[in-house]
């Protein structure tokens, strides 16, 4: 137990170590600049019911188990390991459970608190990398979706299970939208690596890489999705352009990992080492009011990028 209580202690420390490197000056303004979106977060938990929060819970803690980096770390602990997961994780949802509480709403508290539970008796971070099922042979896939093969490879699992039980929860009203905010958050991991310079000269020789590219991958990523938008239409038509703004959401958060990440490309530099700005165009997709924005951040790396390549491979 003394265990436990030290690396929760530990988390803990880590938490507010990550809010100091973000300094607090910007710290608070996020929280400011973010009002908005931290009301209608407000509504929504004033009027959800029980089963949804536990579906959230358990989407949420699956993508965090699922990817989890320091397995041989909690292997060298002698405690239970899910009762260790189980103590971090309600740790974790814990914030948004007092937030229920105060908001009267004891059912979905208590869903959120248990609704990670199948999650803790799994193994942590076993299906990534080189553990995907030997069914599957990322080796087929085209050079040319070189991210798309790096994300599967990274989170083949976790976007399977993220991926199934967002369409089996297609007829809670919410859930397309936050599947598609997920999937916001988890773009950064397929364009965080840089492809070789040899791989990027061929397609660069082509003409127009950066369209191509943007192209390509806007196929790829909305025909996967295109059984969500489905089912969404189906079961609440009426609510279309909610559906719509998910699909327009996901395209511009497509773009954008694209051309800020040629915008950032360095030969010999294997990956980006800062996501600040896809924190920020995140932050500016998901208020109301600032899409302009993320579509002025587009253009403007859009630009860098094309001058970027054009440095390296003109």
């Amino acid at each position: 137990m003394n265990t436990i209580f030290t690396f929760l202690n530990f988390r803990i420390k880590q938490f507010f170590r990550s809010i100091r490197e973000i300094g607090i000056p910007l710290f608070l303004i996020l929280l400011l600049v973010t009002t908005g979106l931290t009301f209608k977060v407000l509504v929504f938990l004033s009027e959800v019911q029980g089963i949804e929060m536990g579906i959230f819970s358990l989407i949420v803690i699956a993508s965090i188990h699922l990817a989890r980096k320091d397995t041989h770390f909690l292997k060298s602990l002698t405690v239970s390991r899910p009762l260790l997961f189980l103590a971090e994780y309600s740790l974790l949802l814990l914030p948004v459970s007092v937030l229920l509480l105060f908001l009267g709403k004891i059912e979905p508290a208590i869903y959120w608190q248990l609704g990670m539970l199948p999650i803790v008796f799994f193994p942590a971070g076993n299906f990534k990398n080189n553990k995907i099922a030997p069914l599957i042979n990322l080796d087929r896939i085209p050079f040319k979706y070189f991210e798309v093969k790096l994300g599967l490879r990274k989170m083949f699992f976790g976007i399977v299970l993220l991926y199934s039980v967002a369409l089996s929860c297609s007829f809670f009203i919410g859930t397309l939208i936050l599947f598609s905010i997920f999937l916001l958050m988890l773009l950064p991991a397929f364009f965080e690596y840089f492809e070789p310079k040899e791989m990027i000269v061929l397609e660069y020789e082509k003409g127009n890489f950066l369209k191509n590219k943007i192209f390509t991958h806007l196929l790829i990523f909305q025909i996967a999705l295109l059984p969500h938008y489905l089912l969404f239409l189906f079961y609440h038509f009426e609510m279309w352009y909610l559906g719509l703004a998910c699909f327009i959401g996901l395209s511009l958060g497509i773009m954008f990992n694209i051309v800020y990440k040629y915008a950032s490309y360095r030969p010999n530099v294997p990956k980006m080492f800062s996501n600040t700005f896809q924190a920020v165009f995140l932050a500016t997709l998901v208020m109301p009011g600032l899409v302009l924005a993320s579509i002025g951040m587009i253009i403007y790396f859009w630009r860098k990028a094309n001058k970027n390549l054009a440095y390296y491979y003109a």
